[in-house]
């Protein structure tokens, strides 16, 4: 197995952090001033039909920023795993995408990993998050597809899309959430592959069954 780097470590765990304090704040603060914008946008429309016309632009705007903000906090705060397991966050993840979004995504995955262990389970969890989040800013898909399969002694997790794939740039960059995807999965002795389709991504993930 890998020998882990002190230093992807802490940034991994940096970014989990920042990650869960970041949906807490779009959920929490800047959800609550939304709903105020839009409590004193009704409120105007009352007190000035004269620009109704307007004021309907304004609350459509308001909507739309809300609903982004929304579909924001959802992904960027973390699922964490219930006592049914991975299977169980991997689709409410992937129902919970599905109904902020206007991407669709289907889930399908063998019930028993159980014997994949916490860290395991955590890992690919996190990386079904990071691979949906490029999906709903970077891959322009219309719908994507979760699943997680045992085989053999590994569980294996692939998130493929239809949307524009990556670039020759893209796929070879050290981006930030790249690298945390790859150090969770080899740190525990499994591998990792971000690679194009004739059409869209796929972000494949093996982790070996804990002994």
């Amino acid at each position: 197995m890998p020998t882990a780097q002190p230093g992807m470590e802490r940034l991994v765990s940096a970014i989990d952090f920042e990650r869960r304090r970041l949906g807490q704040e779009l959920h929490d603060s800047t959800g609550q001033l939304l709903a105020c914008l839009q409590l004193s946008i009704a409120r105007l429309e009352i007190e000035d039909p004269g620009h109704s016309g307007l004021i309907h632009e304004i609350q459509a705007i308001a909507q739309e920023i809300s609903h982004e903000i929304r579909s924001l906090a959802f992904l960027h705060y973390p699922i964490e795993l219930s006592d049914r397991g991975l299977p169980s966050a991997l689709a409410c993840l992937s129902r919970g995408f599905s109904s902020r979004t206007s991407i669709t995504v289907d889930y399908s995955g063998d019930d028993d990993v159980s014997e994949l262990g916490d860290a395991g389970a955590l890992a690919l969890l996190r990386i079904a998050q990071e691979a949906l989040v490029n999906v709903y800013r970077h891959s322009k898909a219309s719908c994507a597809k979760v699943s997680l399969r045992r085989r053999g002694r590994s569980v294996e997790l692939t998130i493929t899309d239809n949307g524009i794939g990556l670039s020759e740039s893209s796929k070879a960059s050290s981006g930030v959430g790249k690298q945390s995807m790859r150090h969770r999965v080899e740190a525990l002795g499994g591998n990792f592959r971000l690679v194009n389709l004739k059409q869209g991504a796929k972000v494949f993930a093996s982790v070996p069954i804990a002994a």
